[in-house]
């Protein structure tokens, strides 16, 4: 029996009938080409999904209140830009822990206390990735920044309030990190308050 609200909405879940890979390219990128029965009975044979690998951003907090950040070219926006630190959650890694490594390798900072929010799906229909949002605060420097990435990075400390106004003049362009400073920011406020 299907799930209907009030509006004669039928809320019940799409049925997956078949998925076959269109393209391939190993960890970095799938296209699945996929068929689907509605609730309503109805076939809809070329719903595409797009899986990009999951993974983790860290807005991370030093001692005296700075956040990490890095400035550094991002290809998918075309410029330079400020971005959190995170990456990759390789195959069978845990999302925190991977948290962890990425934020060592690309600032050199690590410890603290560490708070997991939620996980956010990049586009509600062709789902693309997941992104694990955690917000770790009073960390340290342990060591040398060393991430191996395609892109030079330089480490740029920046106070907290700060930050709306850079989200605002387009300084920090990927969504899933300004959706994860709004996420922390809240959390933050809300440990604040008790």
């Amino acid at each position: 029996m299907n799930a209907i609200d009030q509006k004669g909405f039928d809320r019940s879940c799409w049925s997956l009938v078949e998925s076959r890979k269109v393209f391939d390219a190993g960890n970095r990128l799938r296209v699945l080409r996929q068929t689907v029965c509605l609730p309503d009975n109805r076939i809809v044979d070329d719903y595409y999904r797009i899986d990009l690998p999951s993974f983790a951003t860290i807005y991370a907090l030093t001692e005296d209140g700075n956040v990490l950040l890095l400035r550094q070219y991002k290809h998918g926006v075309g410029e330079v830009c400020l971005t959190l630190p995170g990456g990759q959650i390789e195959p069978g890694e845990d999302p925190e822990f991977s948290a962890r490594r990425e934020l060592l390798e690309e600032t050199g900072y690590g410890g603290g206390r560490w708070l997991q929010g939620p996980s956010l799906v990049l586009h509600g229909n062709q789902r693309i990735a997941r992104a694990h949002i955690y917000v770790a605060q009073h960390v340290i420097k342990l060591g040398e920044a060393g991430s191996g990435d395609l892109e030079e990075t330089q480490l740029v400390l920046k106070p907290r309030q700060d930050l709306r106004r850079a989200m605002l003049q387009g300084e920090l362009p990927i969504t899933t990190h300004v959706a994860t400073i709004g996420i922390a920011e809240t959390l933050l406020e809300a440990i604040s308050r008790g």
